[in-house]
C-alpha cells in the first residue's frame, strides 16, 4: 500500500508530523503476533484482551507507529492518540478508500452474502482490477482491515458487511459508504441481537442510508419486509428474484442437478434467457445468481460475463460442497446455520436424493434469542415434511426438534457418537447433509464420513 504515516495522521484528524510523509505503511494490524517491519499497529481492546499491553512488543517486531486510546509507556515509536481505536480504524479505512478513488460494492443479508461476494468477485474480475474481503472478515474490525488491504490499483472493492446487534450497521455502513448496496435476503438470523424478522429487515436496509449518489440499491424482491423497507429509503431499487412472475429483469431458477454434481440454472436478464451448468447446486444459489446478474448489469457487464464468471468458481469446502464417497454423496454445509439457510439446504438435499436414502446430520442454530425454541420446532416440522431416512442431531435443542419431527432421532455429541449411530443406519448410497452453527464444529462429522469411519449395509468398512 502507498499510505504514509502522514496520511494516517491527517485521516484521523491530526496534523502530519515533519518527516512522516517519508514513512510508508506496509500494512495495518490489530494482532501484535502478526506485526512485521513497516506495519501500523492499532491497540484494539476486547473483553479478554487489551491491545495497549502489546504495543511495545509490536514496536519490537517492526511497527513504525502505534494508534492508541490511552497513554503508553516505553514505546519507542510515534503514537497517534484517538478516542476509540476501533472507530479510528474504520475512519482510516474510509479515508483510504477516498484516497484510492475506488468504487465499492457492499453486500449484506441474512444468508448467502459471502457466496454472493465470491461470485461477484469471479464475475467482476474479468473486467476490473478487484479487491474483496477474505472469507467473512466483515465486522467492525474485519471490514476496515479488508479495505486497508486493498490497493490504489484496484478500482473495484467488493466488501461484505455482517451484523448481529442493533447499531452494527450504523457503524459499518459509513465505513463502506457504497456506490452499490446489495441486500441478498432477510430471515430469522441473529434474532438475539436484532429482535425479529422485521428488525432484521430494518437493520439490513439501514445500509441504504449511506449509499453514495448516484448509487444503485440491488435488493431481493422475494422478501416483502425487505423490499418495503428498501423502498422507504431509495426511490427506485433494482430488484432480483427467483420467481418467474416477478416484475424484474433479473430472475434465476434452479433446474436440478446436472452431471458431475453440477447445478443446472436458467438466468434471465435484459438480454434474454439462457440455461447453463455451474459448479454449485440448490435454489439458494439461484437467488445468489439473480443478485449477481443485477449487480453485473449495473457495472456494465453482460449475461455472458456472469455465466463465464460463476462457471470459474471453485466450490467452498464448507458451503453446500458435494463430496462423493463411493455411492454416498456427502454435502458439507457446515460453515454456519440459521433458519433460512437450514430450510433451503434440507430442501435442496432432498431434491438431490431423488428417491435415494437421505440422511440429515444437523446441529443447533445459534443466536436466535427468544425465538430459539420456536425456530427449532419449525425445523422439526420441516424435517417431518421431507421425511428423511434418518436424522442425527447435535445440540441443546434436540428435544425441541424431536417434538415436532415426531420420529426417532439419534443424539450425537462427538465423532465417536456419530460413527456408532451411523453404523446402525448403515447406508451404502444416498445423500448425507451435514449442517449446523459454526460453534458446533459439524465439520468433524464430515471428516468422519470422508475418512471412511462409516459402515455399509453389510457391516463392512467403506
Amino acid at each position: 500500500m502507498n499510505l504514509t504515516l502522514a496520511d494516517v495522521e491527517r485521516c484521523l484528524g491530526g496534523m502530519a508530523e515533519e518527516g512522516h510523509t517519508q514513512i510508508v505503511i506496509a500494512s495495518v494490524k490489530t494482532d501484535s503476533r502478526t506485526v512485521e517491519k513497516g506495519d501500523l499497529f492499532f491497540c484494539v481492546s476486547g473483553e479478554n484482551f487489551d491491545g495497549h499491553e502489546f504495543a511495545a512488543q509490536a514496536v519490537k517486531q517492526g511497527a513504525v507507529a502505534i494508534v492508541a486510546s490511552r497513554m503508553l509507556d516505553d514505546v519507542d515509536a510515534p503514537v497517534i492518540m484517538v478516542r476509540d481505536a476501533v472507530d479510528a480504524l474504520g475512519r482510516l479505512a474510509a479515508c483510504w478508500r477516498d484516497m484510492c478513488g475506488a468504487k465499492l460494492i457492499a453486500v449484506t443479508g441474512t444468508a448467502g452474502k459471502t457466496t454472493v461476494k465470491e461470485m461477484l468477485y469471479a464475475v467482476a474480475s474479468q473486467k476490473f482490477n478487484t479487491a474483496k474481503n477474505y472469507r467473512n472478515f466483515n465486522n467492525q474490525i474485519g471490514l476496515p482491515l479488508s479495505m486497508l488491504k486493498a490497493t490504489v490499483e484496484q478500482d473495484l472493492w467488493i466488501m461484505e458487511l455482517g451484523i448481529s446487534q442493533r447499531g452494527d450497521m450504523e457503524e459499518l455502513a459509513p465505513i463502506a459508504s457504497p456506490d452499490i448496496a446489495v441486500i441478498t435476503n432477510v430471515g430469522p438470523g441473529h434474532l438475539k441481537g436484532l429482535g425479529n424478522e422485521a428488525g432484521v429487515a430494518h437493520a439490513k436496509s439501514t445500509l441504504l442510508r449511506y449509499l453514495r449518489q448516484p448509487g444503485s440499491a440491488i435488493i431481493s424482491m422475494d422478501y416483502p419486509l425487505l423490499w418495503d423497507a428498501a423502498r422507504e429509503l431509495v426511490d427506485a431499487p433494482i430488484g432480483f428474484s427467483t420467481n418467474n412472475d416477478s416484475h424484474t429483469s433479473f430472475v434465476a431458477s434452479f433446474l436440478g442437478a446436472g452431471a458431475s454434481n453440477l447445478g443446472r440454472f436458467r438466468l434471465r436478464t435484459p438480454e434474454g434467457e439462457e440455461e447453463f451448468e455451474a459448479p454449485f447446486c440448490g435454489e439458494h444459489y439461484a437467488e445468489n445468481l439473480a443478485c449477481v446478474a443485477a449487480v453485473a448489469h449495473a457495472l456494465g457487464m453482460s449475461r455472458a460475463d456472469v455465466i463465464s464468471g460463476v462457471q470459474s468458481l471453485e466450490p467452498d469446502t464448507q458451503r453446500f460442497c458435494c463430496k462423493p464417497n463411493g455411492d454416498l454423496m456427502i454435502i458439507d454445509d457446515t460453515y454456519n446455520a440459521n433458519p433460512l439457510s437450514m430450510e433451503r439446504s434440507i430442501e435442496t438435499a432432498a431434491n438431490m436424493a431423488d428417491g435415494k436414502p437421505l440422511a440429515l446430520v444437523l446441529g443447533d442454530m445459534r443466536e436466535l434469542g427468544d425465538e430459539a425454541v420456536m425456530r427449532h420446532e419449525e425445523l422439526g416440522r420441516t424435517i417431518k415434511d421431507i421425511s428423511p431416512a434418518v436424522v442425527f442431531y447435535k445440540g441443546n435443542h434436540f428435544e425441541d426438534v424431536a417434538r415436532e419431527y415426531g420420529k426417532k432421532m439419534h443424539k450425537v455429541d462427538t465423532q465417536e457418537d456419530f460413527a456408532h449411530a451411523w453404523q446402525s443406519f448403515g447406508a451404502a448410497d444416498g445423500v448425507v447433509l451435514v449442517k449446523g452453527s459454526r460453534s458446533l464444529k459439524m465439520e468433524l462429522f464430515v471428516s468422519a464420513l470422508c475418512a471412511g469411519r462409516t459402515v455399509n449395509a453389510q457391516g463392512g468398512k467403506q
